[in-house]
């Protein structure tokens, strides 16, 4: 029996640009749904992340937490292969972190000093590598579930973009620029052209952000930046405030095409973002995943304020606190909006499965990992279909 989830959201308008006409038609009778499609399970003591999904024939890649096993899959689980990218050979790299299928090639991120993109052949043979998208490490942020670039279709071309924040000028890494002109100058995103091993970086801090436009300090904090391929569009989710940007990428450069004010009924966006304070107290955006049609927008329930006080007024060491951990577990979850390529933002109230978001691949369908407190010598992953109606 088909299982389905109905999301029923608010339809959240934004301001589109079209031949310099700003207009955008409103979908009063859109819907979305999640539809149960099937259930993957691959046979593995390790604990597994499922890091890409190859749009061609459906074979997937995982990676386990020490970043020292990448299994090979069918697009049922079945194992075909153990990957050996982990090393100091000629074909294998430092630390393979994050993955893209592309044309039948891999496309992986480095998390090594210039953190580049190395392209796999179909025989896992390096082929090309991308300029450093650094300029120096001033920071490693690191998260089993992001993948930082995505692939993009544009005037023909195809095209890697993402955001790196250490690409951005080192001098802009000092201490003396904190401050909101930072906002101006930092260029964390990229596109690059692997036909022409072009490089271009762009700021990802978006003109009409509102703290950029009010001149207010909230932290670096690099907005997340992802694309719809074959829709030709650049998402980019700034991680404080309410707002969701959308571009083309035209000319060597960013074209913006609208903004969305996303909202969720658990999200608090009337709450201030101090940089100086606990980041839980802020329900920021911590992830922005793309699909086909879909981006999926990530963000976290924040730990109100008076119980971290009254945590920190009794104990100093309050975040190592394992009463402080219950908090975590009552207050700290993880909630998602869904943005069509129209602009159209729509809650998603609570997920069909209580787990983890790991994947949302191009034909939207959207890999959920359940939680499970029992060692198993299994990985299980439940898939969902996003469909709309308009």
């Amino acid at each position: 029996m088909r299982r389905k989830l109905v999301i029923f959201g608010v339809l959240t308008l934004g301001i589109w640009s079209c031949g310099g006409e700003s207009e955008i038609e409103k979908a009063s009778d859109f819907e979305a749904e999640l539809v149960w499609v099937d259930s993957i399970v691959v046979e593995s003591l390790f604990e597994l992340t499922l890091a890409a999904v190859d749009p061609d024939d459906g074979r997937m890649i995982f990676k386990d937490r020490s970043l020292k096993h990448f299994l090979l899959t069918d697009a049922k689980g079945g194992i075909l292969d153990t990957l050996k990218l982990k090393g100091e050979a000629p074909d294998q790299l430092a630390f393979p972190i994050e993955f893209v299928f592309a044309d039948g090639q891999l496309i992986v991120k480095d998390l090594k000093a210039k953190m580049s993109l190395s392209f796999f052949s179909k025989e896992y043979k390096i082929t090309k590598e991308s300029p450093a998208l650094t300029q120096a490490i001033s920071f490693l942020e690191v998260n089993p579930y992001w993948v930082s670039f995505s692939m993009l279709r544009s005037e023909g071309k195809k095209l890697v973009v993402g955001s790196e924040g250490n690409g951005v000028e080192p001098e802009l890494m000092t201490d003396t620029w904190k401050k909101a002109e930072f906002y101006n100058r930092a260029e964390a995103g990229y596109v690059y052209d692997p036909k022409l091993d072009s490089l271009w970086r762009f700021n990802s801090y978006p003109e009409y952000w509102d703290f950029r436009k009010g001149g207010e300090w909230k932290g670096q904090l690099f907005p997340f930046v992802q694309a719809l391929e074959e829709r030709e569009l650049i998402g980019i989710l700034p991680r404080v405030g309410n707002q969701f940007f959308i571009y083309r990428w035209e000319n060597s450069k960013l074209v913006l095409k609208g903004e969305t004010k996303v909202s969720h009924p658990d999200r608090n966006d009337q709450l201030e973002f101090d940089p100086q304070e606990d980041y839980f107290l802020y329900p920021s955006f911590n992830d922005l995943k793309s699909g086909g049609n879909f981006f999926l927008i990530q963000f976290h329930t924040e730990i109100p304020k008076a119980v971290r006080d009254e945590f920190r007024a009794s104990n100093p060491n309050y975040i190592n606190d394992p009463a402080f951990g219950d908090v975590f577990k009552k207050y700290f979850k993880d909630k998602f909006i869904l943005v069509n390529h129209h602009g159209e933002s729509y809650s998603l109230k609570e997920l069909p499965v209580e787990g983890r978001v790991h994947f949302l691949d191009n034909d939207d369908v959207i890999y959920i990992k359940p939680n499970s407190e029992v060692e198993k010598d299994y990985n299980v992953f439940y898939r969902y279909q996003i469909r709309s109606v308009e």
